[in-house]
């Protein structure tokens, strides 16, 4: 239900979005032409389309068209979203009466797409454990680097979160609020806002000496320690297939 089809008909387009849209946590196919694009979608597997608007055989608008013409009355409706270099005023209005529902702007960036996948098809992903647009940034957009940023972020968390172990365990309040703040400013860094969040909440509670938040901040920090490592290790296992 979150498999993307990119249809765009020159290669190179057409792989560096699939490769973006593969950053933001979405697995994607793509198609060469609309028509191409049209018999794919006819497979019932895809939950979104991004497609070039000037393409041979069938342009986007005429994939629109199909597409909307295919759907079921009253079913289920498909998110397009025009991909075009014609950026100016109007265009919107052209890509909306031709069936589509939003549109991007060539060369698409990273943050802009990333805002339109979590309009039209969002993933649930509890508050999702790492923000890739924010690792696929520092990156700069090479998945051989984000992963060496994951594995450094999660073996300095690893030693990090054992000293706030230690020092809840001590009760020694300013150990609490160092090591809290240390791992929080990490993680906004890398986009592992939850956790972030969770070590905001031991940080405070730690600074006004509140051994019950403490304690109610380190479940959550514990939870989201948890979850981050199941993320990285399933990006890890993921950049190996």
């Amino acid at each position: 239900g979150t498999l993307v089809l990119v249809a765009d008909d020159h290669p190179t387009n057409r792989a560096l979005l699939v490769r973006q849209v593969n950053m933001l946590g979405y697995a994607a196919e793509s198609a060469e032409n609309g028509r191409d694009a049209l018999a794919k979608w006819q497979t019932g597997r895809f939950g979104m389309v991004i497609t070039d608007c000037n393409m041979p055989e069938m342009n986007g608008y005429e994939l629109a068209r199909s597409i909307r013409a295919l759907e079921p009355p009253g079913g289920s409706r498909c998110p397009i979203i025009a991909c075009t270099a014609n950026a100016h005023s109007g265009e919107d209005d052209v890509c909306r009466a031709a069936g589509m529902d939003d549109y991007l702007a060539k060369p698409v960036e990273l943050k802009p797409l990333s805002k339109k996948l979590d309009r039209w098809l969002p993933i649930p992903r509890l508050g999702a454990s790492v923000d890739r647009a924010v690792v696929a940034a520092i990156s700069g957009g090479d998945a051989a680097v984000e992963m060496e940023i994951l594995a450094d972020f999660q073996r300095a968390n690893e030693t990090d979160a054992a000293v706030l172990e230690q020092a809840v365990a001590a009760t020694d309040a300013p150990a609490v609020t160092r090591a809290a703040h240390r791992i929080k400013g990490a993680g906004r860094m890398v986009g592992a806002n939850a956790l972030a969040v969770a070590c905001e909440t031991v940080e405070r509670a730690g600074s006004s000496v509140d051994w019950g938040a403490v304690a109610e901040g380190m479940a959550k920090f514990r939870h989201e320690i948890d979850r981050l490592n199941a993320y990285c290790d399933r990006a890890r296992c993921a950049s190996l297939t």
